[in-house]
């Protein structure tokens, strides 16, 4: 009697982990440019990746909830520095708050930053690159304070036709960071990368409905494989 006891206990405790592992639902945060906001070719706030991921989370019953509040067509990894170190406020949402509370972000900062300067002035741009990376680190550095499931940080594409070599670079250095943080590195550029199925508009870096799945893709089998 006293094994079959011990066995129900160890049944029950095994039934009541996995149930409480299995089910638990999540906070889905995604911050910074176009990319995460998903806007369209057009300037349109449409269907972006993130909107896939959380119809992936609500299809699955494990979303708790999700905010899109601190992603803008114009941010700058400056930008966010900023926001987290003054406080700032955004439709009575703190972003420090926010990511406390997320159980999954994903981030895209930087498309801005590369394709200015290289569409501007492209002299000194490793230098310039060595810059923006070190203020993404900033940024990573503050996340990683707290205590994620996972942090997807989206790497760089060129659909400039030139300039590869600097866009190699970027991913490099991004890549490094996130492995500093343990946080996953994404890589787009194998797929992104100078493929018109992607993209409607030409020399611009927003994705077509295509890219933004395709995106999505990419992290929800993450999320499913891991």
């Amino acid at each position: 009697m006293k094994k079959v006891f011990i066995i129900l206990i160890l049944f029950l405790s095994c039934y009541f982990i996995y149930n409480k592992t299995i089910n638990k639902k999540v906070y889905y945060l995604t911050i910074g440019d176009a990319l995460s906001r998903g806007t369209n070719e057009y300037g349109i706030v449409s269907h972006g990746y993130s909107d896939y991921i959380k119809e992936y989370f609500e299809e699955n019953k494990l979303l708790e909830g999700y905010n899109k509040t601190y992603t803008n067509n114009d941010y700058r990894i400056i930008d966010i520095i900023n926001i987290l170190e003054y406080n700032e406020k955004k439709d009575d949402y703190s972003l420090s708050r926010l990511i406390k509370k997320a159980d999954i972000i994903t981030i895209s900062l930087g498309m801005n930053e590369i394709y200015y300067k290289l569409e501007k002035n492209n002299q000194n741009i490793y230098t310039y690159i060595d810059s923006m990376i070190n203020n993404y680190n900033k940024v990573l550095e503050y996340i990683n304070r707290f205590h994620h499931d996972k942090v997807y940080v989206l790497g760089y594409y060129n659909v400039l036709n030139t300039n590869n070599d600097a866009f190699s670079y970027a991913n490099y250095k991004l890549k490094e960071i996130c492995q500093k943080h343990n946080f996953i590195y994404v890589e787009l550029s194998d797929t992104l990368t100078n493929n018109p199925h992607y993209f409607s508009k030409p020399k611009t870096f927003i994705p077509n409905n295509q890219g933004y799945e395709k995106i999505s893709q990419i992290i929800v089998e993450n999320l499913k494989n891991t």
